[in-house]
């Protein structure tokens, strides 16, 4: 008997040293560790299944201090991502191929870089989720007033039409909005983005509709 309320005393103390240690964490190294716990974890069983109580476990911390720094999972794994994932080239090239249909796809092949990294199993619900916590209103402005992919997009369009395949005059503002519009949609529908889906967006929308335009 004495000795199973040593051994539970001991048991007690152990576990209020590990508390403490994990409580004194603050600052940088505290979200360095967490962070890293997120990426082990999401490299090994993917982001759905990635929880917010597994990685408190692993990063020795608790819920409560994780959902201080990140108000959600996603926001969580896309810091992470950032930290310890491929540096992406913040500027998106734009091809110049001698045709719209590949410089689209090229174009946007740059973005499956984020998918690939870790194999779009693992990466499927991220993007989506990002996307859903942003309100409709601001997901709408982001495809009807964005500074990123609308120039890239005008710019290949004007490389078309120096070819004669289009006029840039003939293009509205629906249309040149149209290629952020459906990646969203693609994201957002599916969660994922594969090569298949760009090739078919550009095939099957973007193409025909750009090019309906030429006389």
């Amino acid at each position: 008997m004495v000795e199973h309320r040593h051994s539970a005393a001991s048991q007690g103390i152990q576990r209020d040293k590990t508390h403490a240690k994990a409580t004194r964490r603050r600052g940088q190294a505290l979200e360095a560790t967490v962070l890293k716990a997120a990426w082990e974890i999401l490299n090994e069983v993917g982001y759905e299944q990635l929880t917010m109580a597994g990685v408190a476990k692993r990063a020795q911390a608790t819920k409560p201090v994780l959902y201080r720094r990140w108000p959600d999972k996603a926001s969580l794994v896309t810091q992470a991502f950032i930290t310890y994932g491929p540096k992406l080239n913040p500027d998106l090239t734009v091809p110049d191929t001698g045709s719209l249909r590949d410089d689209l796809v090229g174009f946007f092949d740059q973005l499956l870089v984020v998918f690939n990294a870790l194999g779009t199993e693992k990466m499927q619900g991220l993007v989506a989720d990002r996307l859903k916590s942003i309100p409709a209103d601001k997901l709408f402005g982001v495809a009807n007033d964005n500074a990123i992919m609308r120039p890239k997009i005008e710019t290949m369009l004007t490389q078309a039409e120096s070819r004669g395949d289009l006029k840039l005059a003939d293009q509205t503002e629906r249309t040149l909005n149209l290629p952020t519009v459906l990646l969203i949609n693609e994201v957002l529908s599916r969660g994922e983005l594969t090569a298949e889906s760009v090739a078919a967006m550009v095939d099957e929308i973007l193409v025909p509709v750009f090019m309906g335009s030429k006389d």
